[in-house]
Parts: structure tokens; sequence; C-alpha cells
């Protein structure tokens, strides 16, 4: 067989081995069936051209060959035009869908008659043929499709990523040149007499096709690489090694090379098999990580709704709660008027609830806050004295009420602090008042000191105690630990979360520690200082 005709015919195999390889990979993805459908066709196309060179001294057989060689791009346009629709999402094929290969279909019934090839002859040791108007018909039919073809990718490159961009330029090259090369050669030329690269046009279609998207698929990964690469890689081994094992001459050599031939199959099969065991799990994976990125962005989305709600509901609720607040007072006050014993007591009972709303409406407030980023501070230089002590007298009535110690006390000299005074004592307040509500006997004592050139305030109470989880989780929103659930039925939850943010934004620092439950808790806060200015 003649150099010519062996090259086309070893591209024409080894593009048709490519296309069963992607098949067999994923033979119920859609875009991998096109792809072999389209392969079929420019293998079939191909084929039969080179198939005419063996006939050429048999002229009815190279008539009907010539026939038949329109069938390869009959199935090769429509399929390349429905991967145009689908490529890259992997659309489901659809009925409707089908409706892109009934112009092929009309063709078929008058493939063998003279209006697709009406005569054959020899002419300068080539066969030459006389095209009849189907033929035409079919030139028309292939510059639509192309057409429509070439659009529709265009629109899919334009909306789509960066990497199925990538996939579809090399895709839509290898597409291009193969539908132009094939034109030019098998139907343009050949209808002003021009026969000589009838056999090689398929093939030249072939290569560009076959070339393009093969790098579409090492290198950007267009089908998956390591299972087609594996594939390929063996079975050409064990071709090689089939061809060494019949080409034996002694029965030893048959026998042993046959052998190697049939381990190499078993091994090979389960390489392939441990590979695509892999990379579907790594697909999976993939998948599981796409549905979770997408989850992560619904539920960001969800807490920033979350957060602009309590912001405007805390808003929208300040001003009549605080309105409630100062006419309450009043009233108790005596402004309106004195009140009788009866009626003092309810009212002052909707007075505490009243601020007990406006803190927690505060408390909302500063978290959508917080979390919308919007908290600013005003630090100024400050003596800490001035932050404890008042807090300390305010909530000494309270601990008294409940029979609690509240100590407080202070190294000799401490430096000032940049404090915003307002913030910091939201800080302290939340802390002291969980202590004074979890701790039943006893007290609490709060010290300040310096460590490691930084105040570090010690609030530390001979309360219910935490255990190891309740110390990793109290800072958290919404979060009131086993004894708050248990001991204390008021509280969001919140105080704490606020007091470490509060204390973060002083470029702070805060935490828990507790010998157990019912060994108390001590919370810590460690905040900068100015170096050099000290305050007794």
């Amino acid at each position: 067989m003649p150099l010519f005709l062996i090259l086309p015919l070893i591209i024409t195999l080894v593009t048709f081995f490519l296309g069963i390889i992607v098949f067999l990979y994923k033979p119920k993805n859609t875009t991998n069936c096109v792809f072999f459908l389209i392969i079929i066709g420019g293998s079939w196309w191909s084929t039969t051209n080179l198939l005419i060179d063996f006939f050429i001294t048999d002229l009815d057989v190279a008539l009907f060959l010539s026939k038949l060689t329109i069938l390869g791009p009959l199935l090769l346009i429509p399929a390349t035009l429905y991967l145009s629709i689908i490529f890259p999402d992997n659309e489901r094929f659809t009925a409707k869908r089908f409706l892109i290969f009934i112009p092929s279909l009309l063709f078929i019934p008058f493939l063998l008659t003279q209006l697709n090839i009406e005569k054959v002859w020899l002419e300068n040791g080539q066969i030459s043929f006389r095209p009849g108007i189907l033929y035409y018909c079919f030139l028309i039919y292939l510059l639509t499709y192309f057409s429509i073809i070439f659009y529709n990718f265009l629109k899919r490159f334009r909306n789509c990523t960066l990497r199925k961009k990538s996939q579809i330029k090399y895709l839509l090259t290898g597409l291009l040149l193969s539908l132009l090369v094939g034109t030019v050669t098998n139907i343009i030329l050949p209808i002003f007499g021009y026969n000589q690269l009838l056999k090689i046009g398929p093939s030249l279609s072939l290569i560009n096709f076959a070339g393009f998207t093969s790098y579409a698929i090492v290198a950007k990964q267009l089908f998956d690489i390591k299972v087609i690469l594996t594939s390929l890689f063996a079975t050409i081994i064990a071709i090689l090694l089939l061809f060494n094992a019949l080409s034996s001459i002694t029965n030893f050599e048959y026998a042993w090379k046959g052998s190697l031939f049939i381990i190499f199959l078993i091994f090979g099969y389960l390489l392939i098999k441990s590979v695509s065991k892999e990379v579907k799990q790594r697909e999976k994976m993939e998948e599981m990580a796409k549905e979770l990125a997408i989850a992560n962005i619904k539920l960001k989305k969800l807490d920033q709704t979350k957060s602009e709600f309590l912001s405007i509901a805390s808003h929208q609720l300040r001003t009549p709660l605080s309105a409630i607040k100062g006419y309450l007072s009043m009233v108790l006050e005596g402004t309106y008027g004195k009140i009788s014993k009866k009626v003092e007591k309810p009212i002052n009972n909707v007075f505490q609830a009243s601020k007990q709303l406006n803190q927690l409406v505060n408390t909302l407030l500063n978290v959508s806050r917080i979390e919308a980023g919007r908290i600013k501070l005003e630090p100024i230089p400050t003596p800490i004295k001035e932050v404890l002590e008042p807090i300390v007298e305010e909530f000494k009535i309270v601990a008294q009420e409940k029979g609690l110690y509240l100590k407080l006390s202070f190294a000799d000299s401490l430096p000032l602090i940049p404090l915003d005074k307002e913030k910091i004592n939201q800080v302290i307040m939340n802390i002291i008042d969980n202590a004074i509500k979890y701790t039943e006997k006893g007290g609490i004592i709060i010290k300040c000191k310096m460590k490691n050139e930084k105040l570090k305030i010690t609030i530390a109470d001979t309360g219910l105690g935490m255990s190891k989880e309740q110390l990793g989780e109290i800072f958290q929103k919404f979060n009131r630990g086993t004894a708050g659930e248990t001991h204390w039925a008021s509280g969001a939850g919140l105080g704490l979360y606020i007091a470490k943010e509060f204390t973060e934004l002083h470029n702070g620092k805060i935490w828990a520690e507790s010998g157990g439950e019912g060994k108390g808790s001590t919370f810590n806060i460690e905040l900068p200082v100015i170096s050099g200015k000290m305050v007794k």
C-alpha cells in the first residue's frame, strides 16, 4: 500500500480510537456521545474515500463507494451542530433537538441514485466523478449548518467562564478548520473537476479536528485527561504485545508472549478501572464543593438579610421604647400627680420590663452594626479607674441584694489606655452582670494589673462555672451555655459576643477560664496601653 494511503489510514484509525475511548469513559454523557458521532462520521468519510483507490479498476464498485461517501458528512454535520448547542454545559438530549438530524435523513433515499453521483471514470490514474443535483443541495445544506454552528459557538464563547472559553476556542478551531478543509477538497474543488485531493481531504480534516481536540483534552481538560491517557497508553501497549505474540515462531514463544499479553490485559483493565474510580470520586468531591459554595453564598445572603432586618427593627423599636420608658419614669416620679401604692407596683414592673426591652433592642442594634462593620471607635487616653469604679458602684446594690460581695483592686500605678469609654463600659458591665446572675454564694473580685506590657483585667466569680466545651462556645452569638439555659430564663446570649467584638476592636483580647462546673469562672481582658503615662 502506498505511503500516501497508509498515513491517512493511520490518522483515521487513531482518531476513531480516540472517539471510542471518550465514549466508553462516560457513555451516558451527552457531550461524549455526540463527540463519538462526529468521529464516526469523519472516519466513515475518510475510509470510504480511501477504499475507492482499492477498486480503481472496478468502476462499478468505485461508483457505489463514491455514492456512500456522503453518509459520513450527513452524520458529522448535524452532530457538530448538536454539539454547538449543548457544549460546554452538557445539556441533556431532548426529542425536540432530534429535528436537527431530519435534513440528513431526507438525503439518504437518494444516495444510490444518479441524483447523487452521475458517473465515475478513470483519468490520469485517478478516479474522477460527475456530481448530480443532490450533491449541490448537499453543499447548500452544509454551508447553512456550518454558519449556524459558527454562530452557536461564538454565542456560547461570549457567555461562559474563562476555563470553558479555552475549551470552546480549541474545539471550535479544530471543527472550523476540519469543515473548511473537507468542504474545499471534497465538495467545492470536485465541482470544478479537480479531484486530486479527494483521498487526503477527509484525513486532513481529521488531523485538524483530532489535533485541536487532543490539545484541548491534554491542556484544557475537555474530557477527563487521566482516564483517556491511561486507556490510550494501555491499549497501545496491548496492541504491540499482541503483534509481538502473533509474530512468534516456536510454541514456547507463543506461550510466554501470549501469557504476557493476557497478564497485561488484566492489569491494564485494573489500572484503568482504578484511575476511573479516582476521577469519579474527585468529580463527586468537586460537585459537593460547588454545592457547599452555593449554599455558603446563600447563607451569607440570609445572614446579611437578617442583620439588615435586626438593624431596621431595632431602629424602629428604639424610639417608641424610649418614649414608653420616659413617660413611665415621669409617672413614677409624680410628674402627672401622685399615684396610689396599688398602681405604683405594676407601673414599676412595666417600667423595669421596658428597661430590659430597651436594653435588648440596643444589644440587637449593636450586633447588626458589628456584623455590618459600622462600629466606629473614638478612643481617648483614659485611666482604667474612671471606667471600673462607677460600674462597680452601680452593681454593688444588685450584688448586695443577692448577698454577694463585689470587690475591686488596682495595682499601685497603671498606664493610660486608649479607650472608647462607652464600648469598654459595655464590655465590663456585660461580664459583671453575668457573674452576678450565675453566682449564688460568695461574690466577684475584679483586679487590674500590668502583664506583658498590657493592662490585664480579671473578673473572677464563685459561681456555677463552666465545662471545657462551654468555654469554647460562650463568646458565640445566642449562646448562653448550660448554666444560662438552666438557671436564668431571660437573656439573648449576645452579651459576651458583643464584649468579645468590642474588645477586639480595641486590639485587645478576652478569654474565660474555669475549673469546671460548680467551681466558678474567671474572665480575662487584655488591653494595649499608652507607654510612659502612668496614673496612680
